[in-house]
C-alpha cells in the first residue's frame, strides 16, 4: 500500500517570515560543522599518537632457547623432522610454551616452533625459537630476563606436561636472520617479510571463484614449470632446496630436462626467482588413460636458497588420513573459467576433501577414483582448480604447519556440480618419491 502525502496551506499572516532566525541558524550550523570537525581531528591525532606508541613502536625479538625435559624417552624418529613422532611431539611443546607465555604479561607472545629434539641421558633436549613483540624503545636482554623470569614462576605454578629441567634453561637473543635460518630446517613454515608467522586463517578462497593471493610468502613452495618460449603450463610443489613434486601428464609432450625452467613468486613475470630444470623423472607405472601414478619429481640445476619468499612444503606421512569435508587449498596459475588464459598472478582456493565412496558413484565419477587419488572441492562445483593449475599443490594446515596432500591431476571440466578436483594422493606415493629424491 502506497500513502499519498498530506498537504498543509498556511497564511503569510499566521506565518510571518523571520529572516534573522534564518541567518542564526546558518552560522549556527557552521560553528557545529567546524567544532566537529575540531574535535574529530583531535580524537584522530590522539589515535595517531597512540598508534605509534603502541603499535608501529612495537618490534619483533627472537630468542633461542634450550632445555632438557626429563619425563620424555629419546626415540629414533625424533631425529627426522617430518616423522610423525617429530610433529606430534613438537606441537606438544609448542602448546606448552604457548600456554607458559600466552598470557603472562612477558611482551606480546608470538609464536614457538621447535628446531631440534636431541638425545639425553636424562631424557631429551629441546632446541626452539620463540617469538614475542615489545616496544622498541627496550632492549633484547631486558626482555630476555623477563621471559626467563615467567618461564622459571610457571615452573613452580603450573602443572606442566613436560618436566624442564631448569639449571639446563638458556635463552639467547637472535636476530632475524638467525631465526630465519633456523626455521628453514623446519618445513611448511609460512612468513610475512617481516618474519612474522602468517596463520592459517589469512587465506580464504581462489580459483574458479577465488581470490588472488594477497601477500609475499603466502604459499612460498608454488613453483611455475615453464617450457622454454611457451611460457607456463604446469604448477609444482618446493620439496626441498632442489626437487620439485608434480604431475606426470605435465610432461606428455615435452620430457626433455633442458626444454624446462621453473620460477618462483607470486607472479609468473616477473618472478622471484628462476632456476632451470636439470632431471625429469616420471612415474614408471604412469597410465594417461586412467590417470593413475600421475605423479613426477623434477631436480633443479641449482638449488635455492629459503627465505620468507622460497619455502618448501612439508610432506605428509603415509599414515595421515583426511576426514571427509577436511578444509585443504589449491593454489595455482590456472585459468579461472574453462579453457581460459594463465594468470599471471598466483591464485587460491579453499576446498574440501571429499571421500572416495562418494566420488566413485555412478553420477559423479563412477568408479575410476583409485587409492592413489584424493577428490576435493564441492559437490555442487562453482570452487575449483582449472587447466593451468596441473601439478600444483593441495595442502592441508596443521597447527600453521602446511603439508601437501596432494598434486592436482585431472576432473571433468572446472568446477561443474558433481564433477569435483581429483588430486594424485601424495601420502600413497612416500615411498617413491623417497625412493628418487631421497625425501
Amino acid at each position: 500500500m502506497m500513502y499519498a502525502p498530506v498537504e498543509f496551506e498556511f497564511s503569510e499572516a499566521d506565518y510571518p517570515p523571520v529572516e534573522y532566525q534564518r541567518k542564526q541558524q546558518y552560522w549556527d550550523s557552521i560553528r557545529l560543522a567546524i567544532f566537529t570537525l575540531v574535535i574529530v581531528a583531535i580524537i584522530g591525532i590522539t589515535i595517531g599518537i597512540v598508534a605509534h606508541f603502541v603499535v608501529e613502536d612495537d618490534k619483533s625479538f627472537y630468542y633461542l632457547a634450550s632445555f632438557q625435559v626429563t619425563n620424555l624417552k629419546y626415540r629414533e624418529n625424533y631425529g627426522l623432522r617430518t616423522s610423525k613422532e617429530f610433529i606430534q611431539r613438537s606441537h606438544q611443546i609448542e602448546r606448552m610454551m604457548s600456554r607458559i607465555f600466552q598470557h603472562s604479561g612477558a611482551g606480546r607472545f608470538i609464536k614457538s616452533h621447535v628446531i631440534k629434539i636431541s638425545p639425553d641421558e636424562n631424557g631429551v633436549n629441546i632446541l626452539m625459537v620463540l617469538m614475542f613483540r615489545y616496544p622498541s624503545t627496550g632492549s633484547a636482554e631486558h626482555f630476555r630476563k623477563r621471559i626467563e623470569r615467567t618461564l622459571y614462576q610457571s615452573l613452580k605454578t603450573k602443572k606442566l606436561p613436560f618436566t624442564i629441567n631448569k639449571p639446563s634453561f638458556t635463552l639467547t637473543s637472535i636476530d632475524s636472520k638467525k631465526m630465519r635460518n633456523l626455521l628453514n630446517s623446519r618445513c611448511g613454515i609460512r612468513m610475512t617479510s617481516s618474519n612474522m608467522p602468517i596463520p592459517a586463517y589469512s587465506s580464504k578462497e581462489r580459483i574458479v571463484q577465488g581470490r588472488e593471493t594477497s601477500m609475499e610468502g603466502e604459499w612460498p613452495w608454488q613453483a611455475s614449470l615453464q617450457l622454454k618460449g611457451a611460457g607456463h603450463q604446469c604448477g609444482a610443489s618446493l620439496i626441498s632446496n632442489t626437487w620439485l613434486l608434480t604431475a606426470a601428464h605435465c610432461f606428455r609432450k615435452n620430457k626433455d630436462p633442458s626444454q624446462w625452467i621453473a620460477t618462483f613468486g607470486t607472479t609468473i613475470t616477473p618472478p622471484i626467482v628462476q632456476r632451470n630444470v636439470g632431471k625429469i623423472i616420471v612415474h614408471e607405472n604412469y597410465r594417461r588413460e586412467t590417470n593413475e601414478n600421475d605423479i613426477a619429481v623434477a631436480q633443479l640445476t641449482t638449488r635455492v636458497e629459503f627465505s620468507n619468499i622460497v619455502q618448501r612444503v612439508c610432506l605428509a606421512d603415509s599414515s595421515l588420513k583426511l576426514p571427509p569435508k577436511t578444509s585443504v587449498f589449491v593454489t595455482g596459475f590456472g585459468s579461472i573459467v574453462d579453457d581460459g588464459p594463465t594468470q599471471n598472478k598466483l591464485r587460491q582456493a579453499r576446498v574440501e576433501t571429499i571421500s572416495s565412496d562418494v566420488c566413485n558413484r555412478k553420477d559423479v565419477y563412477d568408479g575410476l577414483i583409485t587409492k592413489g587419488m584424493l577428490c576435493a572441492g564441492f559437490m555442487e562445483g562453482k570452487i575449483d582448480a582449472c587447466k593451468g593449475d596441473s601439478g600444483g599443490p593441495l595442502v592441508y594446515d596443521s597447527h600453521d604447519i602446511w603439508y601437501l596432500v596432494g598434486i592436482v591431476s585431472w576432473g571433468q571440466s572446472c568446477a561443474l556440480p558433481k564433477k569435483p578436483g581429483v588430486y594424485t594422493r601424495v601420502t600413497q606415493y612416500r615411498n617413491w618419491i623417497a625412493s628418487k629424491t631421497g625425501i
